[in-house]
């Protein structure tokens, strides 16, 4: 053996030798060195892309308008990516190409929504992908990246070349998962690209500083400074190791992301920092303005607290602490750019979205016979838990003065509470919820239903210290620490904001006060166009409908989600590995998918009885249309027909903030080059 290994060496000592003088021979091996190098780094910085085709867009969702579905994709929230400009971003090229970062192709390879041939709005100046809007910051007078709620909220389904667009639905972009060559480390490797490579400076800097010197040199300064920005999120709130189950595409763990960032980074408390390794899909919009309670774990009821708290964990910046640590007890507490006004006019906006409608031009007519056996199933397996649960409106109760809790909450802010429409029921003063009807989520213990637990489990369990806003207080879950702290920061951002008194009960959201539920368990919700929802469980472990009214042993262990291609047969995205899309596998901690089963044996998560392969797919044919007006008569009356449903509250101040969103972009336009 060493003679062979000598052998060798000497062989390539010979060959070494033989390719010329020292210089030319050192020269061969610096190119080779070079080019190898580059070729691997060419290789790790390879974004990891999906291919796709799409040749048309068919919206299947009514209710909006061209300018309403504007709106959603593009009205700010006040968020923010670690201070990025939005010039700097769409101007920012690959680490090793000059295409563009933001490029139609690159885009909806991350799994972002992008319309074919889409030109620039005055909401969406830069022409991106839907969900990436700007902000203004009050005090810099910079354009700021804005990721809105439409870019979590926002599906698409693909099939056959067309796109089919689920306003409200759930997205499969991959912005929080921090895996070599998905969007947020390829956008980090572009802005060092930017600051190292000469070539690639002159060109950016020419785009977005023009000519002169002393504008390069402290464009070169901000962008340090923002890449100094990532390396201290990622050494912090963002670090890998406090999310050990990759998210993929498609799912984060909301919950522990949003706990981290609040009661860790923004409070400057790291002993604050949880593992959070329970991602979840992104929930579906429409119809959640009629729920009493919101959230995977319905945890939560208030419709302005729950997007401020989200605004928060998507990085909006906010000063809650000074220098030192401490809380800010100064006018300075709460300085923020949350756009509450913008959150109202989506909120308002998201009430008359209807759910989508399943396209039969496209995906296939309906077998209305079968779905009418499937609608008799439905009502007999099915409604108990998914309802919908129809109620009379509530009259919150409401804390009139200091010591009242009414509700047993952990904390109050009674002169919030009081700042509703209140009305009096004997000495009790209460909120009148203006719904005409309730839909009421039940809860369904874990240890009942048996889905993967680790969601709820890590949002009882996880305890925060909140001792820097009440000092001396014990511990809390993420659910009353916000509550803790919104409690404080929701009524400061509406003084900052200059919002009338006589408004906040509808920014607050149809005159609902702010409550927190802590229960370890899930909601299930109603299932109008669930079809359209893939992947299904809160935790995206079951690819398709058909998988999930199936046995354990007939769904799949291990898939892989991130290509958009329908199967219409199965309902739910195709599951062979294709590039960009990322394995799931349903053995780790928080990616299970057992649970919420149809089976004749007695375990944990049976709910129903065993169905035959006829009832299964009487049933998919069933929610291809439950609640479709359009099929109503053909099913022989539906009793879940959506159009017979209460219509939603509309208030002239939900308009007046959309008006007043729309002429703040167009008195600002973008600059863009």
């Amino acid at each position: 053996m060493l003679n062979w290994v000598w052998g060798l060496v000497k062989a390539i000592w010979q060959v070494w030798l033989a390719l010329g003088p020292r210089w030319l021979r050192y020269s061969f091996l610096g190119i080779a060195l070079i080019t190898a190098g580059y070729l691997g780094l060419k290789a790790f910085l390879k974004p990891n892309l999906t291919i796709e085709t799409v040749n048309q867009v068919h919206y299947l969702n009514k209710g909006w308008t061209d300018e309403q579905r504007e709106r959603f994709y593009f009205t700010p929230q006040g968020t923010e990516l670690l201070g990025l400009e939005y010039d700097w971003f769409i101007n920012l090229e690959l680490p090793l190409s000059k295409d563009l970062l933001t490029s139609p192709d690159n885009m909806r390879g991350w799994g972002f929504i992008v319309t074919p041939g889409q030109q620039p709005t005055t909401l969406n100046p830069g022409n991106l992908p839907v969900g990436l809007g700007r902000h203004i910051d009050p005090k810099s007078g910079k354009e700021r990246l804005d990721l809105t709620c439409a870019m979590c909220h926002t599906g698409e389904l693909h099939y056959q070349g067309n796109a089919l667009r689920i306003d409200g639905g759930q997205a499969v972009q991959s912005i929080s998962n921090a895996k070599r060559g998905e969007f947020i480390t390829t956008l980090a490797a572009s802005v060092v690209a930017t600051l190292i490579n000469p070539s690639k400076w002159s060109r950016f800097a020419d785009r977005v500083a023009g000519q002169d010197p002393a504008t390069r040199n402290q464009l070169r300064k901000q962008i340090w400074g923002f890449l100094g920005n990532i390396k201290q999120f990622v050494s912090g709130a963002g670090a890998p190791k406090l999310y050990p189950v990759e998210e993929g595409r498609g799912r984060t763990d909301a919950v522990g992301r949003i706990a981290n960032v609040v009661f860790g980074y923004d409070l400057d408390e790291p002993a604050n920092y949880r593992v959070a390794n329970a991602p979840v899909s992104y929930p579906f919009l429409w119809d959640i303005w009629r729920f009493d309670w919101v959230q995977y774990t319905g945890f939560t009821n208030q419709a302005m607290a729950r997007n401020v708290g989200e605004s928060l964990g998507v990085l909006a910046p906010i000063k809650l602490v000074n220098d030192e640590g401490e809380l800010l007890t100064s006018e300075e507490f709460g300085e923020s750019v949350i756009d509450l006004a913008g959150m109202h006019c989506v909120e308002g906006t998201l009430r008359s979205l209807e759910p989508p409608r399943w396209p039969e031009a496209i995906l296939g007519n309906i077998d209305t016979q079968l779905a009418t056996q499937g609608k008799d199933l439905f009502l007999d397996q099915c409604q108990a838990c998914h309802g919908p649960h129809k109620v009379q409106p509530y009259q919150w109760k409401v804390a009139s003065k200091p010591g009242e809790n009414p509700d047993k909450q952990i904390d109050v802010n009674w002169q919030w509470d009081m700042d509703g429409d209140i009305t009096f029921v004997g000495q009790q003063a209460v909120r009148e919820d203006w719904r005409e009807v309730i839909w009421a989520m039940p809860w369904v213990k874990t240890s009942v239903i048996g889905t993967d637990p680790t969601a709820a489990d890590n949002y009882m369990d996880h305890r925060y210290d909140g001792s820097k806003i009440i000092p001396g207080s014990a511990p809390v879950n993420a659910g009353d620490g916000l509550q803790i702290l919104l409690n404080r920061l929701v009524p400061k951002l509406y003084q900052d904001n200059n919002i009338d008194k006589a408004l906040i009960a509808d920014y607050d959201g149809l005159n609902v006060p702010f409550r927190i539920a802590n229960m370890r368990a899930y909601k299930p919700r109603p299932l109008h166009g669930v079809w359209a929802t893939p992947p299904f469980l809160h935790n995206g472990s079951v690819p398709t409908l058909y998988h999930l009214l199936s046995p354990l042993r007939e769904r799949p262990k291990q898939f892989y989600i991130g290509n958009r291609e329908y199967n219409p047969d199965h309902l739910g995205f195709i599951t062979e590995q294709r590039p960009g899309s990322f394995k799931h596998d349903t053995s780790i901690k928080g990616n299970g998918n057992q649970g919420h089963l149809f089976t004749d044996i007695d375990m944990p998560g049976r709910i129903g009885r065993l169905l035959s392969m006829q009832e299964r797919a009487a049933l998919l044919e069933y929610l291809k249309v439950m609640g479709n007006p359009e099929f109503s008569d053909k099913l022989g009356g539906d009793p879940l027909d959506w159009s017979k449903y209460t219509q939603a509250p509309q208030f002239g101040s939900e308009q007046q903030a959309c008006l007043d969103s729309f002429n703040a972009a167009k008195n600002n336009p973008a600059k863009v080059h």
